[in-house]
């Protein structure tokens, strides 16, 4: 049948299922007679139309017969479909080329482009198994053939060699009998025949031992046998050669072929890597972009800000620049001091001519300890009245030399600072209240022992960055908590020496000096050098985003006492008086450390971004979402207004509570509380003693930014380089709140 010239059928791939399957059921008989499963089925299980169960059904049962096993994979390849029929054809074309030519009617093709179910790097794979395991069988064939022929030759020699001694024998035995036999017939046994015999026998031997045709037959036909085998020989070895040369071009074909396969492997990573490159560059575009616009946007904002607020500022810092100079007050701190101020304990006043007072006497202490009279000038005013050193000053009043008005002055918790310039500003009588205190004495050791510098103790937060500088001068970065523990050291009027905080206990860091008297001047300027930046964005340039903040704008109500006068009470002559305006700058605040007993609510900005991930927090181990409380119109008027956090904005009918709160710290402890809350929450709790985590998420946000400034607490950004999904958003800020947790919680006054 291979001889058989068919005619050009149709192209399979034209063809539907039904008329593949009848083509393939014509010739099922001559299909299932001349293939063996065993070689088609890789190619088979390359395209996918048979399974590692299939193969093993086929050719591991042992039920089935060589051309049953066949029926049974035909069978298989039809619950494919097309692509069954499709497999087999491509594979029939592979291996049985003739049979495939008498099935289908057309010449078997090895081109890429006549294969449909297999890629061509899978194909050219493959092929490449294929020949290599052709090779392989064909050069185990050849190896038994070639030991075929060796054992072969190696019979016949010993066969050949073997059959003429036994020959020889034969023909010798045969003619010692004949001869024997007529003698016997012929002669009787007589002495003279037996001799006669024996010499016959003797010639005889020698006759045969000398034959020469004998010997020369014998030798030509084990010539010829040698010769022939000789050429047998050379021609296996020759056919040998010939498997060897085509051993090696197969094997020249199979390393082509495998340098196309990695030609085509590398061109294919070389395609992935970039396609990998230019996704992510657009992904970097698209990201870069939409910074772009959040920063132009933002940006826009802070300048609308800063350009709102800059000539408000700017007739503050008139004003500031006045006042400042050496004859001002300092910048006292913030402290809450009612009116009338109550001093317990033996208080003896004492009424003198005080002119140039601190001529006549020197102060020690502080804050802490409280400031007393350390010595006293020998036949001075204050020496005649009986002032003695050790006495402690509670009060002073005197007219004040810049409008002559009486000034009470309460300076039994006033740092040295503060005391000092209070008593420079006496130039005529004035009342002293003093105190007899043991702890002078224990100051005055410790002041000699060096253990420490003076009696203030007080801790402020930085409201502006203060660069190094000569002379031991303090880094701080703005919202840096400072240990302020001299403010009047040696050799300096303008400086305060203070240290860095650990942010876990109160420990104090390294130290040095930073300014007092000129703090104020280092904020102005670090406002002016924002209001530079506002303009030269409007010139074009851009805004850095991740800049360090630099400076924090913080006020007091316009209608409070002035906090550069906190420690100083005006007699006023009119109760009714109205307050006189405040200036709302101060580079430093005052701070008062807290130490949470229970696990701190958390709170997240802004809200936008805080909506979407309490939840998620919520949902973790160790935290648990803050729920409204469901209140009627009547519960809620008896509410005070302290008691409600934020009212839901849909529905009406529930809020958030200080009860809410507190129920789960309280009653589940060891869990946060996280408060979908807004800033204006964060006040009313920790006038509860609840200070919650803030965590603020965004670099800048045109709506709550500014309220930050004006928390009494501080706050943690997370910086958005930091995270890059909500997995690893979320698995930052656990980290936060598990070390804002051990932190100190630092808290300023309520100056609004």
């Amino acid at each position: 049948m291979a001889g058989v010239c068919v005619p050009e059928g149709l192209d399979p791939k034209e063809m539907g299922e039904e008329e593949l399957w009848e083509l393939i059921n014509d010739s099922r008989h001559r299909i299932s007679l001349g293939v063996r499963p065993c070689i088609l089925i890789p190619y088979l299980r390359q395209a996918r139309v048979l399974s590692e169960m299939d193969e093993d059904e086929i050719l591991s049962c042992h039920n089935l017969t060589n051309r049953c096993m066949r029926t049974h994979m035909l069978d298989l390849l039809r619950t494919q479909g097309k692509n069954g029929a499709m497999a087999l054809l491509e594979s029939l074309m592979i291996h049985y080329p003739a049979l495939y030519t008498q099935v289908t009617g057309r010449k078997p093709s090895t081109e890429p482009s006549r294969f449909s179910l297999i890629k061509y790097s899978e194909l050219t794979e493959y092929l490449v198994r294929a020949v290599t395991g052709m090779q392989k069988e064909l050069q185990e064939l050849k190896d038994e053939k070639c030991d075929l022929y060796i054992r072969y030759t190696a019979a016949i020699e010993e066969k050949s060699v073997y059959q003429l001694q036994t020959e020889l024998q034969n023909a010798q035995t045969e003619k010692e009998f004949q001869r024997r036999h007529s003698l016997r017939s012929v002669c009787p046994e007589t002495p003279e025949l037996h001799e006669e015999v024996r010499s016959l026998r003797c010639q005889l031997a020698k006759a045969e031992k000398l034959d020469p045709d004998i010997l020369a037959q014998d030798l030509a036909e084990a010539i010829d046998s040698q010769v022939e085998l000789a050429e047998q020989l050379r021609s296996y070895r020759e056919e040998n050669e010939q498997l060897l040369r085509d051993k090696q071009g197969l094997l020249d074909q199979k390393e082509c072929l495998s340098l196309q396969v990695q030609q085509l492997t590398l061109d294919c990573k070389m395609h992935q890597q970039k396609s990998t490159v230019i996704q992510n560059q657009m992904k970097e575009l698209k990201a870069e972009r939409d910074q772009a616009y959040q920063s132009r946007d933002e940006a826009q904002a802070m300048i609308a800000r800063i350009l709102a607020e800059k000539d408000t500022l700017r007739c503050q810092l008139v004003e500031l620049q006045e006042k400042l100079s050496r004859t001002s007050p300092p910048p006292f701190l913030m402290r809450s001091r009612p009116r009338a101020i109550r001093i317990s304990g033996r208080v003896i006043s004492i009424s003198f001519q005080g002119e140039a007072l601190l001529t006549q006497l020197t102060v020690v202490g502080g804050n802490k300890t409280g400031v007393f009279v350390h010595e006293v000038t020998e036949g001075s005013a204050a020496h005649t009245v009986g002032i003695s050193p050790g006495a402690q000053i509670v009060e002073l009043q005197v007219k004040y030399e810049k409008n002559q008005k009486a000034l009470r002055m309460v300076l039994e918790d006033s740092t040295l600072e503060e005391a000092m310039w209070a008593l420079g500003q006496v130039t005529g009588v004035c009342h002293l209240s003093l105190r007899p205190r043991q702890d002078y004495e224990a100051l005055l050791q410790q002041l000699q022992s060096c253990e420490t510098s003076s009696g203030d103790s007080f801790y402020v937060r930085a409201n502006t960055s203060l660069p190094a500088g000569p002379g031991g001068t303090l880094t701080v970065v703005c919202n840096d908590i400072l240990h302020v523990t001299n403010t009047r050291p040696a050799g300096t009027d303008d400086s305060w020496h203070a240290s860095h905080v650990h942010p876990c206990q109160l420990l104090d860091l390294q130290s040095g000096t930073v300014p007092n008297y000129y703090a104020q001047r280092l904020l102005i300027r670090a406002i002016e050098d924002m209001s530079f930046q506002a303009k030269k964005f409007e010139k074009g340039r851009v805004i850095a985003q991740n800049t360090q903040k630099t400076v924090r704008i913080v006020g007091t109500g316009r209608q409070g006492r002035n906090p550069l006068w906190v420690s100083v009470e005006e007699e006023e002559d009119d109760a009714t008086s109205a307050p006189k305006s405040c200036v709302t700058l101060m580079p430093y605040t005052l701070v008062t450390p807290h130490y949470p007993p229970v696990c701190r609510p958390v709170l997240l900005l802004p809200s936008v971004l805080g909506r979407i991930l309490d939840k998620k927090l919520a949902s973790w181990q160790g935290f648990q979402l803050c729920e409204p409380v469901l209140t009627s119109s009547e519960h809620a008027a008896r509410l005070q207004k302290s008691e409600i956090l934020e009212e839901v904005e849909q529905g009406g009918n529930s809020c958030y509570t200080l009860q809410s709160v507190e129920k789960v710290m309280k009653k589940l402890q060891g869990i946060h509380c996280v408060l979908p809350l807004g800033l204006d929450c964060v006040r009313r709790l920790q006038r509860s003693e609840i200070f919650p985590i803030i965590i603020f998420l965004l670099a800048c946000s045109s709506s709550e930014e500014p309220l930050l400034d004006k928390l009494p607490c501080l706050y943690h950004s997370v910086d958005p380089d930091s995270w890059c999904d909500q997995a690893s958003l979320l698995n930052s800020l656990r980290t936060i709140i598990w070390e804002e947790q051990k932190k100190i919680v630092w808290v300023e006054p309520d100056l609004w």
